[in-house]
């Protein structure tokens, strides 16, 4: 099986780019650049840099969001994808992070793209040799690169010997010496494409049994356990631009889902990371707090996260303003307003790092 994927990987067809020299992450960052970019804007326009969301419906408007998701059937033709994508980088006053999550198997969001139409899920990658998952890494980069995607919400690394992660082949495995080589290697061939890896769900899904998607779901682990399941995120840190946190509260540290809890977030700053939330637009997440869909942006964001993701497009007149609500609670409460310019700073580190802020 090993040769064959080698096969696959050697008959990519040949992309139109080049990659980089050095991998983004390795890139030093212009603390003077990221600071000139940062006061130029306002307000407003720091708020939405924060922002990564499902396309806006307006072909025309500026993208004034800091990134653009790309779920569902939105890649499932390549050409048409990558005119839309050019259009919306375009129209946008500062590159926008472009997102997608490329895991695997049933998870593989460009089975439309030639090469990647047997990609498998991280439970069978993690059977091949480091050499070929990295391989594996740099054919999905590559793929993304020529779309103009450049940033990809994997790879997992959650340890699961069982559970919901381990019955849909998203984990590597339940050992954590086998994630953190797999979810390595795949990392460093996604970042020689030139592609910035986001691991996921900080701090660990473990072998929990639920669907955190469809269920609120509480983890009754000690502390202690909490902490090793994130040292294995740790352990990957050098191939990581950032890491997603897990919509599953850790009742030893919070009993709210670790995107709303300050503890957890601040956990992972600790790392040196920027940090995002999974969908904010997730109603359970509402239940869960007792709330409403605003309060959870509110608390996301309150509970230090950088990047606050959501399926909803910006624009869609049935879902909540989110630029208006966060500069609202920016301009009337100077601890948000610190909050607000620590985060946008770490989006703009990270977006210099990635050559996005080039030539400001």
């Amino acid at each position: 099986m090993g040769g064959l994927l080698l096969l696959l990987v050697a008959l990519a067809p040949p992309t139109p780019f080049s990659r980089p020299t050095v991998h983004p992450l390795a890139q030093p960052i212009d603390e003077g650049r990221v600071e000139r970019v940062l006061s130029g804007l306002d307000v407003r326009r720091r708020v939405a840099q924060l922002l990564l969301a499902y396309p806006q419906l307006s072909t025309s408007a500026p993208v004034e969001v800091g990134g653009i998701l790309f779920v569902g059937n939105l890649l499932r033709r390549p050409a048409v994808a990558k005119a839309r994508i050019e259009q919306a980088v375009a129209r946008a006053p500062i590159p926008p992070f472009v997102a997608v999550d490329m895991e695997g198997g049933s998870s593989n969001r460009m089975k439309s793209v030639k090469g990647l139409e047997k990609l498998p899920p991280a439970r069978e990658l993690a059977r091949l040799s480091d050499a070929e998952v990295e391989a594996w890494g740099r054919t999905v980069g590559e793929a993304m690169r020529s779309l103009g995607l450049n940033l990809n919400l994997a790879p997992v690394l959650d340890v699961a010997p069982s559970g919901h992660m381990q019955r849909n082949g998203r984990s590597f495995s339940g050992d954590a010496d086998v994630v953190v080589a797999k979810a390595s290697a795949y990392a460093r061939g996604l970042l020689d494409a030139g592609v910035v890896p986001i691991g996921k769900h900080f701090p660990g899904y473990g072998d929990i049994d639920s669907d955190s998607d469809h269920a609120l779901v509480t983890a009754d682990w000690p502390k202690e356990r909490v902490l090793a399941e994130a040292d294995v995120f740790a352990r990957v840190r050098p191939t990581l631009g950032g890491v997603m946190m897990a919509n599953i509260a850790y009742a030893s540290i919070d009993t709210r889902p670790a995107i709303l809890s300050p503890a957890l977030v601040t956990l992972a700053h600790e790392k040196g990371w920027l940090t995002m939330t999974d969908d904010v637009s997730i109603r359970l997440l509402a239940e869960a707090i007792d709330g409403s869909p605003e309060d959870v942006l509110v608390g996301a964001f309150l509970a230090g996260n950088d990047v606050l993701l959501t399926t909803a497009p910006p624009d869609w007149p049935r879902g909540l303003d989110y630029v208006a609500i966060l500069t609202h609670l920016a301009e009337s409460d100077p601890s948000a307003k610190s909050r607000l310019d620590d985060a946008c700073r770490r989006v703009l580190r990270l977006k210099d790092q990635m050559g996005l802020l080039d030539g400001f």
